[in-house]
């Protein structure tokens, strides 16, 4: 019986040891985690950079009519200038996203901004100058799907 009984112990407190969940003591950047909208409602994936309310640094460069899909975060544009940069904000978008948008060198009347699909941009903003320094904002609202300009 007691033979028996230290068996059994020893394969159940050995399950336990072996079956022990992961834990994860770094972040990589990488990590997203899945949000659900209550009951029945749709989810999405959060990702690091939302979860700690930090901004991705996207570097855009090159020559000719550049356009780029933002993805949230900062946008900026680095070396010579384009001979246009069209932009299109992201689609689906998350109530409170931020895309910013900067530049090293000067874009004179070089810069258009989109809403992406099913969105509305607050104010329209078509070949505009982006100075160095001078970041200019967008949030999007997700009650009315549109983008304002915030700085």
């Amino acid at each position: 019986m007691k033979r028996t009984l230290a068996l059994v112990l020893g394969l159940v407190l050995g399950w336990s040891v072996w079956a022990q969940p992961v834990v994860q003591n770094t972040i990589t950047g990488n990590e997203v985690w899945p949000a659900a909208q209550g009951p029945g409602g749709s989810s999405t994936w959060l990702g690091i950079d939302t979860v700690r309310n930090g901004e991705s640094l996207n570097l855009k460069s090159g020559s000719g009519a550049a356009t780029s899909t933002a993805t949230g975060g900062m946008l900026f544009w680095v070396g010579t200038a384009p001979t246009t940069w069209t932009i299109t904000l992201p689609s689906p978008a998350y109530g409170g996203e931020i895309v910013a948008l900067d530049t090293d060198t000067t874009l004179t009347t070089l810069v258009t901004v989109n809403a992406g699909a099913g969105q509305t941009l607050h104010t329209t903003y078509n070949s505009q100058t982006l100075t160095v320094g001078v970041p200019i904002v967008f949030q999007y609202k997700n009650s009315v799907t549109t983008w304002f300009r915030i700085q």
